[in-house]
């Protein structure tokens, strides 16, 4: 009896235990950049973790400030990411985590987890302004297995050519669509839009910013960014490089030295 007891004793801890373990951990992941979905015109923030790439499709608002905190940007007057971040510092909170939990009807949901005074405080959030605090104050943010599942699986080529980033002076760039334009007020119908600028690359010091456009490297127009991306790894032997870009509806000219290849 003792013996049958045990083994139905045991079988049942071991169930407990395979279900335990069969709840995997959420992962660690990194905010890459934030891109435009040309087919919607629409801003997608791209997530990286355990060999996948999560894309997130969000509001232009939260983009913007998500694009803010990459580039370390500041605001003369706080926007309302801004002001969380401020009141919870003023309330002595800390933003723990932020875990993406799961989607549900096409649409994304997270968690934000606070600690103050030793006391635990979880709230349901948007991921688009769950990440957008997140980066403001440093705290990481995770995506469950199940959330991870439905991005796409990076090979090594893959994560070695991002990791590199883009050979664009260190921006990505992607092709000038209707509704791309009309997002970013362009009045040209073809060029090269500026989607992320990585902080401190060469693209970053030269001044061109997310949302500029493209349109001739040295005279020599720019159709699409296949375009941009010939005429700036093209061999010349001109000691300097002269962009023209349309920013906010008006024409900008940028200068700069030959990159290297």
């Amino acid at each position: 009896m003792r013996t049958l007891r045990g083994l139905m004793l045991g079988a049942l801890l071991g169930l407990v235990l395979e279900g335990g373990s069969a709840r995997a951990e959420p992962v660690r992941m990194d905010v890459r950049q934030v891109v435009l979905d040309p087919t919607r015109g629409t801003p997608v923030v791209l997530l990286a973790g355990d060999g996948r790439l999560l894309p997130i499709w969000i509001g232009e608002a939260e983009a913007n400030s998500i694009a803010r905190a990459l580039a370390g940007e500041r605001l003369a007057r706080p926007d309302t990411h801004d002001l969380i971040q401020s009141v919870l510092g003023n309330l002595g909170a800390e933003l723990e985590r932020v875990t993406i939990t799961e989607l549900r009807n096409s649409t994304y949901f997270a968690v934000i987890t606070l600690k103050r005074n030793g006391r635990r405080i979880r709230l349901d959030a948007r991921p688009s302004d769950a990440m957008a605090v997140a980066l403001r104050t440093g705290a990481p943010i995770y995506a469950t297995p199940e959330v991870l599942q439905q991005g796409v699986r990076l090979d090594g080529r893959q994560s070695k050519m991002r990791d590199r980033g883009s050979p664009t002076l260190g921006m990505q760039v992607q092709d000038l669509t209707a509704e791309l334009a009309r997002l970013f007020a362009a009045t040209v119908d073809a060029g090269a839009l500026v989607a992320h600028v990585e902080r401190g690359s060469p693209a970053d010091k030269l001044g061109l910013r997310r949302g500029d456009v493209v349109v001739q490297v040295d005279g020599r127009p720019v159709r699409n960014s296949r375009d941009l991306l010939e005429s700036l790894q093209a061999p010349t032997t001109k000691q300097i490089r002269v962009l023209s870009i349309q920013r906010d509806g008006k024409f900008v000219t940028l200068v700069t030295n030959p990159p290297s290849r």
